[in-house]
């Protein structure tokens, strides 16, 4: 849809570039033949163009309030909103890993208890077996 109106944007400004190469056509043709000055030719033209500019301006301003209107009325996503959403995930992201970090820290530290007791186990069933050969 912006493409069709961007196509019709510039079509009235080729209009108006056409217009525009006609309308100081005919004026330098009055002014060759002595119908009005050429000052007045200047002043015509000047005119001309000042006022197709200011039209194109305008029509510039309505065609970027239509398109906003028509983005709005869809409801797509601003660039400000994309911006917020990639900051927000980059958080998150950094969270996950931190807390990903954390859990492998902790099953670590399991494993290593793990061991530990293992050893102790070890250990204290190494001295109580020693502790009834002595016995014995």
């Amino acid at each position: 849809m912006e493409n069709v109106l961007k196509n019709f944007i510039y079509t009235a400004v080729g209009f108006a570039s056409i217009a525009g190469e006609k309308i100081k056509k005919s004026v330098d043709s009055l002014v060759e033949d002595e119908k009005i000055s050429t000052k007045e030719g200047k002043k015509i033209v000047d005119d001309f163009f000042k006022n197709t500019n200011t039209k194109r301006d305008e029509m510039e301003s309505q065609f970027s309030s239509l398109v906003e209107k028509v983005i709005k009325s869809f409801n797509f996503a601003s660039k400000k909103d994309i911006d917020k959403l990639a900051n927000r995930i980059t958080v998150l992201e950094a969270i996950v890993a931190n807390m990903e970090e954390e859990e492998v820290a902790k099953e670590e530290v399991k494993k290593e208890e793990v061991k530990v007791k293992k050893t102790t186990t070890r250990t204290k069933k190494a001295t109580t077996t020693k502790a009834k050969k002595d016995e014995e």
